[in-house]
């Protein structure tokens, strides 16, 4: 069967499975349009599988027991320490191990339906979805098409570093080994969060950061982070650059700018992210493939009648909360506008 023997119309299509595209295409069912999400990964996207979600999971063991040892009385009564297996199991109990069957089952009941694939704009309003066997189903919006497929962790152009297979924000958060040691390249949110999650569960934790901690927030933020990655053992190094990266038998040899190494077992790059639009047929709108997308107040892409970039795709503002903010604003407009051309 040919791909356009596959067409489907819909009035909203989706590209992109997370929190903001669902909120966008849910926000479009609620107001009367028809919706479908193209997703080739999880449904639930990086929130619920590999950030927010199993993040927040690995940090939450550590501070309850930290908090119950500030206390009198229940200090007396903890002796033990973390359970690291225990600990992960909790935190995949919170990825639903990785299935994303309950998500699944709230599209069906919110209206909203799912083609698992790949999807590439191949035309105005058109998208080719290629699933993983191959095969094309070509999908038609009467009004709209929503880009909301998020954003990839940045490996930097560090000498060795790519080859040595660094782990991303992705593998730290799905970790099923403790390592014993740890660098972390990076002094944002993701560095910060991922060196105290493995410190608390024993591991030997390094953090390079080419300034401060937390760069972007009123510096006593990153003092008092710092203070307290101290207090969990972490060695903080800022103001360091990071120079290259070799793995050999015995781990990853880090080298800094003042010529000292580091050498741990595995090496976090957490230094910022890229928008996850290199191969989504963006050229057929004009614009440039891997680049974020510009858009106006309305999350509509200039220029055009039909085409909006919704959540980290555009750079504006890199959290999900303000990606489901977006999410809805845009389907509103999307309904709104859908609304006016068929009076």
């Amino acid at each position: 069967m040919t791909a356009a023997d596959k067409t489907d119309e819909y009035d909203l299509i989706v590209l992109g499975g997370g929190p903001v595209g669902e909120n966008v295409a849910d926000r479009a069912v609620q107001g009367g349009l028809t919706a479908i999400i193209v997703e080739s990964e999880l449904v639930g996207g990086e929130c619920s599988y590999w950030a927010c979600m199993p993040s927040k999971a690995l940090l939450r063991s550590a501070q309850a027991l930290r908090a119950a040892q500030h206390v009198g009385g229940a200090s007396q009564a903890v002796t033990g320490k973390l359970d690291v297996r225990a600990v992960f199991d909790r935190r995949d109990s919170f990825t639903s191990n990785w299935s994303d069957d309950g998500q699944v089952k709230w599209l069906d009941s919110a209206g909203i339906d799912l083609a698992r694939g790949h999807g590439r704009l191949t035309g105005e309003r058109e998208v080719t979805v290629t699933d993983a066997d191959g095969a094309e189903r070509v999908l038609r919006a009467r009004h709209a098409v929503a880009v909301s497929t998020g954003s990839d962790a940045v490996i930097p152009p560090i000498d060795g570093l790519r080859e040595a297979a660094p782990w991303t924000s992705r593998e730290a958060t799905s970790a099923e080994e403790l390592p014993e040691s740890l660098a972390v390249i990076g002094g944002g949110v993701v560095a910060v969060e991922m060196a105290t999650a493995y410190a608390a569960l024993g591991s030997h934790v390094t953090v390079i950061a080419r300034s401060g901690l937390l760069g972007g927030m009123e510096r006593f933020a990153g003092e008092r982070v710092a203070a307290g990655l101290k207090e969990l053992g972490v060695d903080v190094r800022t103001g360091t650059g990071t120079t290259a990266v070799r793995r050999g038998d015995d781990g990853v040899t880090i080298t800094l700018d003042d010529g000292a190494e580091i050498t741990a077992a595995e090496v976090l790059a957490a230094t910022g992210r890229s928008p996850r639009s290199g191969d989504i047929g963006l050229e057929i709108a004009g614009l440039e493939p891997g680049r974020w997308i510009e858009v106006d107040d309305t999350l509509r892409v200039p220029g055009s009648d039909w085409l909006y970039a919704v959540g980290d795709v555009n750079g504006r503002v890199l959290l999900t909360h303000q990606g489901k903010y977006q999410a809805r604003a845009a389907g509103d407009v999307i309904v709104a506008r859908e609304r006016r051309r068929r009076r």
